[in-house]
């Protein structure tokens, strides 16, 4: 049974989303990547002569994970978004969804894995690019440590983005919602800086933001290969709840 969901299930919803990113997939890679090396000149080139290091490291190394993170965690929540808003609104597949023997699970999964698979690979773009320009080394032996903060990450975007793009019929609604939702996030999470900058009685809040504990945790992990416990279980249990909250939030629709 299990592998019967998987093959016509889980698998071809996963190759849906590839086709669907495969086209004009040049222009795709340059809007996806043209936001964080923008940020990298600007803050990482333009400050690194008033920055010197933050915490330990100089300061457009410091920010290298976070890029290469925003990268990833912005194209899960895109694809999972505008996937399931075509899906839905544009190409009527919902009601495909409802005849044929694959479940909300089977969609869900595909989704993720399908918009990961896209992050991933444009993510590895990026730091090949920061490489290039900054003295960013890649330790192979830290990439697992990294990927451990990435995925569970990448989940919460991804369901985030897949009930935006369930319940909103206006494609509008998908960018107010990254605008007022996912951009304070990224920036309070410590993209840019750490948490210690912010005014002491914000700094409680942000440690449980998941975009802290995705940037400080995996900026750790990139550089050092260290893992913080604590933030991968926050990530792990995040993940879990935004599952079940974005399997919930697709049953109603496919049940309607």
């Amino acid at each position: 049974m299990g592998s019967l969901h998987f093959r016509h299930g889980i698998i071809p919803i996963y190759q849906k989303v590839l086709r669907q990113e495969s086209q004009d997939w040049w222009l795709e890679l340059l809007a996806t990547t043209a936001t964080p090396l923008t940020f990298f000149l600007t803050f990482g080139l333009g400050l690194k002569g008033h920055i010197s290091n933050v915490e330990g490291v100089p300061y457009i190394v410091f920010m290298a994970p976070g890029l290469i993170s925003f990268t990833i965690l912005m194209e899960a929540y895109r694809t999972g978004a505008w996937g399931v808003w075509l899906d839905r609104w544009h190409q009527k597949m919902i009601d495909e969804y409802r005849i044929k023997p694959i479940t909300t699970f089977d969609i869900i999964i595909g989704e993720i894995l399908g918009g990961f698979t896209v992050a991933l690979i444009k993510g590895a773009v990026v730091l090949l690019i920061i490489m290039l320009l900054a003295p960013v080394t890649l330790n192979l032996g830290y990439l697992l440590t990294y990927l451990a903060y990435l995925f569970p990450g990448s989940i919460i975007f991804a369901c985030f983005g897949t009930v935006v793009g369930t319940l909103f019929k206006k494609p509008d609604n998908i960018a107010q919602s990254q605008t007022l939702i996912i951009t304070p996030l990224l920036y309070l999470g410590g993209m840019f800086f750490p948490k210690s900058v912010f005014p002491e009685w914000i700094q409680p809040v942000i440690t449980w933001l998941p975009t802290t504990a995705l940037f400080e945790g995996g900026r750790q992990a990139f550089l050092t290969g260290a893992m913080d416990l604590r933030y991968w279980v926050m990530l792990m249990v995040l993940s879990v709840l935004s599952f079940i909250l974005a399997t919930v939030v697709f049953n109603r629709q496919l049940s309607e």
